[in-house]
């Protein structure tokens, strides 16, 4: 039985603690041992916290003066959850959070191609009489293409790319670009993910608002943050903003037992906002155990390698095939600033290409049954130069291609107004003129993808872009 008049001050670092004198653990034969417990799993809980970077539950506007891969957040400290929480979650009873029923089943999957994908090595506009000449010793042997209409072909890294266009399950528009005309990553991933005009011009992501629209269209609760998820161990500015998303990646802490969790859960007790953080992410940690057979240690691993947006990728399908799973997504590939060594048919370029269709292939399988209502974009902040450099590599450009793939996608075609590739044809003389803005292009699957009007996302999704006209025909 314990001892009711045990001194029940622990002092950890010189911080004082108070605990009520019943166990939230459970009922223990000696109070002294119940304190000494207590203050192993607050120092536990320290380091915890301090090293984790599993899942965040992020509410708040973007930060547009943050460079995209370090994302810093100034929200207060408890608005954000503990990496503690989220470590190893499955099996401990908590108030369950249900996930709320997704207000569509319609799905969007945004991969983001930071350092600036080649457009013309993507996709090779092999009928531009001026293409080898221009190209020099990065054009790309006609043979070894793969042809898609005569004019245009894919390199050859994009086997499954090219399996979708044949079936009529991926569309390319070429020559697109958004309104920012100078060669900045970090401000042209500004205007990308924010769908302004300038960098810094708009206060949230546009990922996010449209996650907001569509809630509000719906009657959706605000704040669910199962439809909009990003996955990755940040969240991009495309998905910051004033709705509540969610953040996933597996994690490399090791694993604590139940009673960390019950104690943890009784610290919070007098805290809504973090104790409702720990008790969902305890469900998504429940839920994950659900999805992934995986280790997910392992899978922690997998993620962080060379091919780890494959596993990414992998994750984000399994979620979003569930019926009440995300419905917007992001992911995350880098390794485009080709400066150097870019290669042709193969080299570096080629296995990140590579990368990128291994993705592709990953959403398609594991979303199963629900690719046929998923729209798939991959996207960049802009292209290279049509030229190359004397490093056998391209530099800073304007415009690129964008992939548009998915079961709901009118696919087999490549769109484009072709700018041509002679010197008076180029912008500023070195890179490919962009003919297409992507705010055109993310119109034209949002309105008809998801049923929303021209009117909702001209003045909520990319507000002030009348004058980027709606791309008609990408959708079944």
């Amino acid at each position: 039985m314990c001892d009711d008049n045990h001194d029940d001050h622990l002092d950890e670092d010189h911080v004082e603690d108070r605990f009520e004198h019943h166990d939230p653990i459970g009922a223990c034969a000696d109070s002294r041992q119940a304190d000494q417990a207590r203050l192993e799993a607050l120092k536990t809980a320290k380091a915890m916290q301090e090293s984790a970077q599993n899942f965040v539950a992020y509410e708040g506007s973007a930060s547009t003066d943050t460079p995209p891969d370090t994302h810093e957040f100034s929200q207060p400290r408890r608005r954000f959850l503990n990496g503690m929480a989220m470590a190893a979650m499955a099996g401990v009873m908590m108030p369950s959070l249900s996930w709320a029923n997704a207000p569509t089943n319609k799905r969007l999957i945004v991969i983001i191609l930071r350092g600036a994908m080649d457009g013309l090595a993507a996709t090779v506009p092999y009928g531009d009489p001026a293409y080898v000449a221009l190209r020099k010793n990065l054009a790309i042997e006609r043979d070894a293409l793969l042809n898609l209409d005569g004019f245009f072909a894919l390199h050859p890294s994009f086997e499954t790319l090219y399996k979708m266009y044949q079936d009529k399950q991926m569309a390319i528009v070429h020559a697109a670009a958004s309104p920012y005309r100078q060669r900045s990553h970090f401000d042209a991933q500004n205007v990308l993910e924010l769908g302004g005009t300038t960098p810094h011009g708009l206060d949230s992501g546009w990922m996010n608002r449209l996650v907001g629209l569509i809630e509000q269209q719906s009657a959706q609760e605000r704040g669910t943050r199962k439809l909009g998820m990003a996955f990755g161990q940040s969240i991009p500015m495309a998905m910051r903003g004033k709705t509540t998303v969610g953040s996933w990646a597996p994690s490399t802490l090791p694993e604590v037992g139940s009673d960390f969790y019950s104690l943890v859960s009784y610290l919070y007790k007098q805290d809504a906002a973090l104790q409702s953080a720990l008790y969902e992410g305890l469900d998504i940690q429940d839920t994950t155990g659900n999805l992934f057979d995986s280790d997910m240690r392992q899978m922690a691993r997998q993620s962080r390698s060379r091919k780890g947006f494959v596993t990414m990728a992998e994750m984000t399908g399994t979620w979003m095939k569930e019926p009440d799973g995300p419905r917007i997504a992001s992911l995350e590939l880098g390794g485009w600033d080709t400066h150097a060594n870019q290669g042709t048919a193969a080299g570096g370029l080629a296995n990140n290409f590579g990368l990128l269709d291994q993705g592709f292939k990953a959403l398609k399988d594991t979303l199963g049954d629900a690719w046929g209502d998923t729209v798939v974009l991959a996207i960049t902040e802009f292209g290279r130069t049509c030229a190359p450099n004397g490093n056998n590599g391209t530099d800073h450009g304007t415009a690129s291609c964008t992939f548009v793939a998915g079961g709901a996608v009118k696919g087999g075609r490549v769109l484009a107004d072709w700018p041509g590739l002679t010197t008076d044809r180029l912008y500023e003389g070195r890179d490919l003129r962009p003919t297409v803005d992507l705010r055109s292009v993310f119109k034209g699957v949002l309105s008809d993808h998801f049923g929303l009007s021209l009117a909702a996302l001209n003045a909520v999704v990319y507000p002030n872009s009348e004058s980027a006209p709606k791309l008609n025909g990408l959708i079944i």
